[in-house]
């Protein structure tokens, strides 16, 4: 199971790098603003939210895990192919709604995966998960090459191709047969989930700090092409971003299991202040590529957090609905109101846009002392 898990996430993040960060860069190019792009965006990350939260797991119920994980990246590639064709507002963002309810699908699914693999003992996420990051980053630096080379009209097609190249390693078989063949439960047995303390807090605070990575993502990679900056070094500013998670995933492999979600969390959350309050004083380029390696912490170690609480407190049979939900929130809704709102300020003020990630974060703060003390009140999963 280690060796299917390791390819997928390797294939998925290397397509991902495009749709996350190159996809402005892409549509810029193709003439359309800041605010249209940020809606397209938007409209994706709203449809994504619906998809993870209720169709994700509505599927789980129907066929199990392996089997949507082997159909699901070639509806993925199917539809990709109609961003070929250059299309007007109307037709971006109704490609986007119906892109946005695929393929962000497959990392809540891969995500569900691999905590089922790891709370039967099959991997360490960990070590498994930065196979994700090092896909990530050398699908920047591919990227990278190819915009500076042949220019961003290219980077669509490497998309693409990346895509192909899941679809066709996921008809292998998962390596778990009772991972395989795990579903979801029915609609009322995710109740737990809303009435569960620790798991609503933790999943409260990830949705906040996850979404404040928004302007990052929507208009990071932008920002840095509207100063002319060499394609290259765009690739690299990508890039030192999941190397810090593949840094972070290696080092907190042996002691994420012993350390509370509080100080997984906090560490996370005083990051991501950080992290932003650097970006609002618009500092030069070699400070934005330095405060990169924060991404490890705002990113990476609130990721190993979620799983942890997952693993700890979650039963097998609800791990679709959790991780639907934490992906619906934090990388869907979330990120959308977010990206809204800083597609508004970004045409602006770079500082406005960052001001709003850093007040985004904010209320995470009061949320650490809740699950703190909620964390010591509640055991972990048993049987």
């Amino acid at each position: 199971m280690r060796t299917w898990m390791r390819v997928q996430f390797f294939l998925f993040f290397f397509s991902w790098v495009t749709f996350l960060s190159y996809w402005g860069v892409i549509f810029d190019a193709r003439g359309f603003d800041g605010s249209e792009i940020g809606l397209s965006i938007t409209v994706s990350l709203v449809t994504r939210a619906v998809a993870v939260v209720t169709l994700f797991p509505l599927a789980n119920r129907w066929w199990p895990i392996g089997t949507i994980a082997r159909w699901l990246p070639w509806l993925c590639f199917v539809l990709g192919l109609a961003f070929l064709p250059h299309t007007g507002l109307t037709g971006l963002l109704l490609l986007s709604a119906a892109f946005g309810v695929l393929y962000p699908t497959l990392m809540p699914l891969l995500e569900t995966t691999a905590a089922l693999g790891a709370q039967r003992g099959a991997l360490v996420y960990g070590p498994v998960r930065l196979w994700g990051s090092l896909g990530f980053v050398i699908g920047a630096g591919v990227n990278g090459v190819l915009a500076r080379v042949l220019g961003n009209g290219a980077l669509l097609p490497v998309f693409l191709l990346a895509l192909l190249a899941l679809s066709i390693m996921a008809l292998r078989p998962i390596g778990d047969e009772v991972v395989a063949a795990q579903r979801s439960g029915s609609i009322g047995a995710w109740g737990p989930l809303f009435g569960h303390r620790v798991f609503m807090l933790a999943l409260g605070i990830c949705v906040l700090v996850q979404s404040s990575h928004a302007a990052y993502y929507a208009f990071g990679a932008l920002h840095l092409e509207k100063l002319q900056v060499d394609p290259l070094l765009v690739a690299l500013f990508l890039m030192l971003a999941p190397l810090s998670e593949m840094a972070v995933f290696r080092l907190t492999a042996g002691v994420a299991d012993r350390w509370p979600l509080v100080v997984l969390m906090l560490i996370a959350t005083l990051g991501a202040l950080a992290r932003w309050g650097i970006w609002v004083f618009e500092p030069p380029v070699a400070v934005l590529l330095a405060s990169q390696l924060l991404h490890g912490l705002t990113f990476g170690i609130m990721q190993v957090g979620f799983i942890q609480t997952m693993r700890r407190h979650i039963e097998p049979h609800l791990m679709a609905p959790a991780q639907g939900l934490y992906s619906a929130l934090g990388t869907g809704a979330g990120t959308a109101v977010m990206t809204a709102i800083a597609g508004h300020f970004f045409d602006i003020s770079l500082a406005l846009t960052f001001v709003a990630m850093l007040v985004c974060v904010l209320p995470a703060l009061p949320g650490l002392i809740g699950l703190a003390l909620a964390e010591r009140r509640s055991g972990p999963v048993t049987g």
